[in-house]
Parts: C-alpha cells; structure tokens; sequence
C-alpha cells in the first residue's frame, strides 16, 4: 500500500513500515484547517503502557517506524518515555510538530531520539498566523527550526496544499533551502474535522490538481540535489502501473500476521486507540482492534484479515475503478479517496 508518512522519504536504507500515533488531540493551536479538530480544551491522552506493548508487538511482525503526530506531540505528557522506549527497540522515530514548543529542556532530550521532524508551516508570516489561529505562530515556529539546525540531523516541512497553493511552492521550496531542511511534504487538504467546518467550498478542480502536479514537478527536478519534495497525489498512470495497487486490481494476497506488514505499509493508532489499516479518518468498520482490547496484535490482525479482508480489497476495487474510469481527472489523492468511500460503502452505525 502506498503511504503518505513524511518519513518514509527519508528512510533509503530500508522499506517504511509505519505505525502512525496519534496519542492526543490536546493542541496549543486551534488551526482553521485540521484534520483532527485538535484544541486546547481536549487533553485526553493515550496511556504510553498501552501504547508500548503494541509496538513492541508490531516491531516483531515488520513495523520499524514510528510516526507522531495528533494533536501537538509535545504536549503528549508521555512523549520523552514513548520515543526513547521505541527507539531503544529498534524503530525510526518521526515527529510532525508546529514547532512552537522545542526550546525546553524537556523538548530539548526528546529531540535526541528523534531521527526526522516535520514542522507544519502554512505559508509565508501573515498567512501562517492567520491559519493557526495564533498571531507570532510564525516567529515562534521560526525559533524551533532554530533548535532543530542545532539538534537533530535531519528535519523537513509539511505544507498543507490549498487549491491555489501551487503558487506558494516556489517560496517554500526557497525557504526549506535556506532553513537547511532535507524535505519539504506537500500534503492536500483533507476535508475532515475542523477543515471541513471552514473549507467546505475548497475542492479541487481539475485544473488545481494540474496546477498542483505540474508545479511539484518541476521544483522536484530542479531542486533535486538540494530537497527532496514529496507531494502526496498520483497521476492515473502511476496507480494503474503501480506494483503497490496490483491486489486493487484482481490479485487476493493470503494475509496473515507474516506478511502482513508488507500489504498494510502503514498502521494507524487514533486517540481513541483504535488500530486502523488506512488512514486517520477512515471507517470504524475497518477497525482492526483497539490497544485497551486487552487482545495482542497478532489476534487483532488474525480477526481482522478473516472477517474484514475481503470488505477492505472490495473498498480498494471500488476506488480503483472509480479512478480508471474517470474522465474529467486525471490526479488523484488515493488515500482520501479511499477514505471518503469507506464512510459511503460501510453501514454508518460503524461511522
């Protein structure tokens, strides 16, 4: 399965199989285009134990990096305990930050066990405060890219795509390149929590995506040796050729706890601690277990691939087809697809 981790980019050595937590929805911004609603006022957390022995679990069976996000991860209570115990296992471990909270102490010794840090930045000064809902969200993001030059060795961007933000990319590109990051993530709009309150009239035409792919490409290419960008849309050639999306196709992989890391690239760990194999968002149905269960991966994984394989490959052939059969787009957002036909294919009462 093709996966949209920042970190997987970063990781040449070895294939990223990805396991993506989300301990917290407690953030010190109220940002206009969340995908999780995160705020101030939800300071509920998932406990580092619970959390723990399924990675632990998950490392046995093929998973080897460790994705955070949320929520501000820096206000996960449980945050320098989680990565230095993931680390100390074996995992590669990323954090997506707004970067406004890297000049403490503690901040500081847990930066010494993370292998990548993505900040999110939504634009020049003005814009980027606007977006986060916070005047000097910009400077302060600024004095944690200042922490990040001197603490860690490789740190990137994650921009949020808006129908008309190609016309951004060339200033974020300068500006990752003068900042010293070594990626810069362009991740499209995902119309779900609070971004779907404030941006409902924001789909992308056509003509956006074009705009969106053409400009990515040619900044990729022409910045090739100084960052890499990553922007998180195929063109319908790359998925119908792509070995990744063979199984949406006609081929039935046999699952089992073995290989299973190697079909589901990315496992989801929501603030609920509900195991999921897709993406934040995505039906309950397809819920592969939950880390209070009391159950090991292993029987979670088990169950799932009996009861819900079948449902979850009818889900992909259900997209794929309505990508091949398209004919007025010809970029897509696989996962958000996949996403938003989830809720359409299965019974809302898993919703």
């Amino acid at each position: 399965m093709e996966t949209t981790s920042t970190c997987k980019t970063l990781q040449s050595s070895r294939v990223s199989r990805i396991i993506q937590i989300h301990p917290s929805l407690y953030c010190n911004l109220s940002c206009k285009h969340c995908y999780s609603s995160s705020t101030p006022r939800v300071k509920d957390h998932l406990e580092f134990s619970a959390i723990a022995e399924i990675i632990e679990q998950g490392f046995a069976i093929g998973y080897n990096v460790i994705s955070l996000s949320g929520g501000e991860p820096f206000l996960y209570k449980s945050l320098e305990e989680l990565v230095t115990f993931s680390k100390s296992i074996g995992f590669f471990n990323s954090v997506t930050t707004n970067g406004m909270l890297l000049r403490s102490d503690k901040a500081k010794r847990i930066l010494q066990h993370l292998d990548l840090v993505a900040l999110s930045i939504d634009g020049k000064e003005e814009f980027h405060d606007i977006m986060r809902n916070q005047p000097g969200a910009f400077k302060k993001m600024l004095e944690g890219v200042e922490v990040l030059k001197d603490s860690i060795d490789r740190y990137g961007f994650i921009h949020t795509v808006l129908p008309n933000s190609w016309q951004l990319f060339p200033w974020l590109t300068e500006f990752a390149i003068e900042k010293k990051a070594s990626l810069l993530h362009l991740h499209p709009l995902e119309m779900s929590g609070r971004a779907r309150e404030n941006f409902s009239n924001n789909h992308f035409s056509a003509a956006d995506l074009y705009k969106v792919y053409i400009a990515h490409y040619y900044l990729k290419t022409h910045y090739e040796k100084d960052l890499f960008i990553q922007l998180d849309l195929l063109h319908r050639d790359n998925i119908i050729n792509n070995p990744n999306f063979i199984f949406h196709q006609n081929f039935e992989p046999r699952l089992d706890v073995t290989n299973f890391s190697s079909v589901f690239k990315e496992l989801i760990i929501d603030e609920k601690g509900d195991i999921l194999p897709i993406a934040h968002g995505c039906s309950k149905f397809l819920r592969i277990g939950n880390i209070y269960s009391g159950e090991t991966l292993e029987q979670m994984i088990t169950r799932f691939t009996e009861e819900k394989m079948r449902s979850i490959m009818e889900l992909y052939r259900i997209t794929y087809k309505e990508i091949v059969n398209n004919k007025e787009f010809e970029i897509f957002n696989w996962s958000e697809m996949v996403i938003q036909n989830s809720h359409q294919v299965f019974s809302s009462e898993y919703v």
